[in-house]
Formats: structure tokens, sequence, C-alpha cells
């Protein structure tokens, strides 16, 4: 039951950064900053969640979060948001409220981001083509996130939403073997 209140929250702080960076002309600064910031987030989460302590004055949690925010040059919208989590206890739903932000923007503004999945990064015309055609099939401007993966052996894997493209050698194999054990 937690999990769906901490939802519900993160929501609604992420529709409050969405209003009030609109209001204030600041929405593309707050897209990026949140990107930023939610990638960082996910890779030192135990970091942030310490600051969530109940045992750390409001003053010490608004010192270290100017800091990290002059030095990954975030802009005050983005600070004033963090300082307002800390305020009111919720940093323990800033991950999550980065995330719905970054998607409510997504949505409002017909972009999609999809995560493709390869050996080895795509060279900049493999993914000038791929984001092209991925643009076309979707008919959204696409922003490409990348997982390198040895185990596909070669190929690729597409994923956006529900939609899952399964392009890669591992895949093939497994079906040819599939195939292969279905004819004995």
């Amino acid at each position: 039951m937690k999990n769906v209140s901490d939802l519900k929250t993160a929501i609604l702080y992420a529709q409050a950064m969405y209003d009030g960076a609109t209001e204030a002309k600041q929405l593309d600064a707050l897209y990026s900053d949140a990107d930023t910031l939610s990638n960082i987030v996910g890779e030192k989460r135990e970091d942030f969640n310490k600051l969530n302590n109940p045992l750390w004055k409001y003053a010490q949690k608004e010192e270290v979060l100017t800091e990290i925010c002059q030095k990954l040059d975030l802009s005050q919208s983005m600070l004033n948001t963090l300082k307002l989590l800390a305020q009111n206890g919720k940093l323990n739903v800033l991950e999550q409220t980065l995330q719905q932000f970054i998607l409510l923007y997504q949505k409002k503004h017909d972009i999609a981001e999809v995560e493709i999945t390869t050996v080895i990064p795509l060279n900049s015309s493999q993914e000038s083509l791929l984001k092209s055609k991925l643009e076309n099939i979707f008919h959204k401007q696409i922003i490409l996130r990348y997982v390198i993966n040895p185990q596909i052996i070669g190929g690729l894997v597409i994923k956006y939403g529900t939609n899952f493209i399964d392009n890669s050698v591992k895949h093939k194999l497994r079906a040819l073997e599939q195939l292969m054990k279905g004819t004995k």
C-alpha cells in the first residue's frame, strides 16, 4: 500500500513541478535537470536516501542539496523542488517524482524514450538511421537510451512502452532451437 501512496505523492509533486516550470518558462531547463538528476539518483540511490534521515536538520539537508545543484549546474527550479521535498520529508519519493515529471513532459511534448540493447555502441550514421526509422514508426520525437549487453550476441533489441522488438542473434538462435525441437 505504501508504494501506491508514494507513487501518488510522486505524481502530485511531478505535476506541481511541471505547472511551476511552465509558469516560470523554465520547463525545458527543468526537464534537462530532471533527466540528469534522475540518472544520478538511480546510480546513487543509497546516498540520496540518507538525505531523508529524520535526524538531519532541514538546514543541513538544504546545504547538501544546494551543493549538489551547484556541482551539477542544476537550475534554481530544481533546487526549489529538492528543498520542498526535503522540507516535507518526501525525499524518499525523489526518484519516482523525477521519473513521473519526465514521463509527463515527454507525453505532453510527443517524445518517446526508446531503449536500445546492442552488443557494441552504434556509430553515428547507424544511430541516425535507427532514430529516423523509429520516428516514422511511432510518429514521435525519439530519445534513444542505450544498454550494452554482449549476451545478445549480435543484432539489437528495441523496447518502447509495451512495444518490444527482439532482432538479436540470441533470440533467432532460440527460435531456431524451438523449431528444431518441434520437428523431432
